[in-house]
C-alpha cells in the first residue's frame, strides 16, 4: 500500500502529540539545569539517554566533543538521505536559557520521535544530533572539522521566536539569515608604578584598552550598516593610584557576509595594535577566534516545510522584514 502524505502527517502529529508530557517535562528540566558551553553534561546526559530509552542507536562524546552525542535509525524503506536534526541545549552566562536552547533541544527531540513513528515506509536514516556549545563556543564548527557531518544531506533544526512559526520560502541571491560573527579579547600588557608618585615609571595598559574602544568608535561611521561590532572591558586596574599593569577587553564582530567581515577584523586587529604601539604596552590574543558563517537559506527545504505546516493547520507567520536575524549561529556554518 502506498501512503499519501497525510498519512505520513497524521502518524506524525500523534507520535509527537503522545510524547507532549515527556517533552514538556524535558525542557523543564534543561531550563532549570542552565550549563554553559562544552559543559552540558546534564543536558547531553538526559537527551542522550532518553532517546536510547525510544529505540535510537546512540553514540555519545561524537567528534571528541564531550557533550555532543548521535541518536540513529535506520529507515525501512531502502536507500536514501541522511537526515539530521539538531539539538543545542547550553546557556548563557548569568541568565540562563535565555535564548530557549531547552526548547530547541525537545523541538529535535519531538521531531525526531514523529520522524520515528513513520520510519518503517521511509528511505534513508534519521539521525538527532546532539550539537553543544551555540553560544560563542562552535560546537558545530568542531564537530564539522571532525567529519560528523560527512554523510549529513539534510541538516534541520529551528529556533524560537517572537513569531509563531516563520518560515523563508523566498529568497533573494546572496541574501543571509543571520550575521557571519567572530569573537576577539584583546589583553594589554604594562607596567604598574605609583600614578602620583613615579607615573613616568608605569605602562598604562588601561590606556591601551581605551584608545582600542575609541579607534573603534571612530570607524563606525564608515561601515555597512549590517555591520555590529560590540565589547566590555573585563579588567581595567586593581586601584585608582595605581598605574594598570593589565588591562583586557572582550569584543563580538559580526556582518551579513564573512568576506567582509574579516576586512572589519583586520581593521579592529591593526587598531589595537596601534593601542599598543601608542601606549607601550604589549597585546596579546589569547582566545581562539571560532567564526561564525551566515546562514545560507534553503527555499526549497523551507517550502516543504511551510507545506507541511499548513497541512497540519499550523499557524505561520510571513517573515521578519530585514532579511532575517540580526543573531549569529553555528548553523551558519553547517549550511555552508
Amino acid at each position: 500500500m502506498t501512503l499519501q502524505k497525510s498519512d505520513y502527517l497524521q502518524t506524525v502529529t500523534q507520535a509527537i502529540d503522545t510524547n507532549r508530557e515527556e517533552l514538556v517535562e524535558i525542557s523543564l528540566d534543561i531550563h532549570s539545569h542552565p550549563e554553559l558551553n562544552f559543559q552540558e553534561r546534564h543536558a547531553a546526559k538526559l537527551l542522550a539517554d532518553t532517546l536510547e530509552a525510544h529505540g535510537f542507536e546512540v553514540e555519545r562524546g561524537i567528534g571528541g566533543v564531550e557533550t555532543a552525542f548521535r541518536g540513529t535509525l535506520e529507515g525501512g524503506g531502502g536507500d536514501g538521505p541522511t537526515v539530521a536534526l539538531l539539538a543545542e541545549y547550553d546557556a548563557l552566562p548569568e541568565i540562563g536559557h535565555g535564548c530557549g536552547h531547552n526548547l530547541i533541544a525537545i523541538s529535535n527531540l519531538g521531531a525526531g520521535f514523529g520522524v520515528q513513528a513513520a520510519l518503517k515506509n521511509l528511505p534513508g536514516k534519521l539521525v538527532v544530533l546532539g550539537t553543544p556549545a551555540e553560544e560563542g563556543g562552535g560546537g558545530k564548527n568542531r564537530m564539522i572539522d571532525a567529519g560528523v557531518f560527512d554523510d549529513v544531506d539534510i541538516s534541520l533544526s529551528s529556533h524560537p521566536s517572537s513569531n509563531l512559526t516563520t518560515f523563508g520560502t523566498t529568497a533573494e541571491p546572496g541574501e543571509t539569515w543571520s550575521l557571519a560573527m567572530v569573537r576577539y579579547r584583546f589583553e594589554f600588557f604594562g607596567k604598574a608604578a605609583h600614578a602620583a608618585v613615579q607615573p613616568e615609571a608605569g605602562i598604562n595598559a588601561l590606556n591601551a584598552v581605551i584608545h582600542t574602544f575609541n579607534g573603534i568608535d571612530s570607524m563606525r561611521q564608515h561601515l555597512r550598516s549590517d555591520t555590529r561590532i560590540h565589547g566590555v572591558i573585563t579588567d581595567g586596574g586593581t586601584a585608582a593610584n595605581v598605574v594598570p599593569e593589565f588591562a583586557a577587553a572582550d569584543f563580538i564582530l559580526r556582518s551579513r557576509d564573512r568576506v567582509y567581515l574579516n576586512d572589519i577584523v583586520q581593521k579592529v586587529v591593526a587598531i589595537a595594535n596601534g593601542a599598543a604601539t601608542m601606549t607601550g604596552a604589549r597585546l596579546e590574543m589569547p582566545t581562539p577566534n571560532v567564526m561564525y558563517e551566515d546562514v545560507r537559506p534553503s527555499t526549497s527545504l523551507a517550502t516543504a516545510a511551510e507545506s507541511n505546516a499548513h497541512a497540519i493547520s499550523m499557524k505561520v507567520d510571513p517573515m521578519p522584514s530585514g532579511g532575517g536575524s540580526g543573531a549569529s549561529t553555528d548553523f551558519g556554518n553547517v549550511s555552508h
